[in-house]
């Protein structure tokens, strides 16, 4: 039994390690763009998104099939974010900016409500949903008042926001690699009962 119960474990701690470490890198090469390093997504960033998305599909299903409410939500509610915008930059421009912002908006409100209900949670996870959350906002708010500031800011609120998801997502699997438990519980207590024989 105790490697039925060591498998579960392992199965949890790939699961975020993964859907994480999506998340870190699309967040990256997108941040990139928008904190003003480059001056557009080139063919390494936007072809992210779909991949990104359906892996995120995957890691949302499996996160929810091991009770991992948290990660499940981030994961699907992330899937559905890269889709959408792989879709729209396959349509181009054509919308008014005001209109794209109140898309943003949003899914800022959405994400800052997972992370008022995160506080359970690690501090890194919570602080990712944080930054995410800005992320977003600096992203409507950019499209309703046309300030550069607003994008650079966001871009550079990204940049941080994806060293916060490749810090769980590395957090989680070297802990377990060193301490054989489960990383992805955040309470002590529960790491410590007994397993049977």
């Amino acid at each position: 039994m105790t490697i039925r119960i060591d498998n579960q474990e392992n199965r949890c701690v790939t699961t975020s390690t993964v859907g994480y470490m999506c998340l870190a890198l699309t967040l990256w090469m997108a941040s990139m763009t928008t904190a003003g390093w480059y001056d557009r997504m080139y063919a390494h960033g936007t072809s992210l998104l779909l991949p990104m998305a359906l892996g995120l599909g995957v890691m949302g299903l499996l996160a929810h099939l091991r009770s991992r409410s948290l990660d499940a939500v981030v994961f699907f509610a992330s899937a559905l974010l890269l889709w959408s915008a792989h879709a729209a930059s396959a349509m181009g421009p054509g919308e008014p900016a005001s209109y794209t912002g109140w898309y943003w908006a949003v899914w800022a409100v959405f994400f800052g409500y997972v992370w008022l209900g995160s506080f359970h949670a690690s501090l890194p996870r919570q602080l990712f949903l944080l930054g995410l959350t800005l992320l977003l906002l600096c992203g409507a708010l950019h499209l309703w008042t046309q300030l550069a500031f607003f994008r650079v800011i966001g871009g550079y609120i990204g940049l941080i926001t994806a060293l916060l998801a490749a810090l769980v997502s590395a957090g989680g699997f070297i802990t377990f690699g060193k301490e054989m438990r489960n990383p992805n519980d955040d309470h002590q207590a529960a790491s410590q009962q007994p397993h049977a024989a």
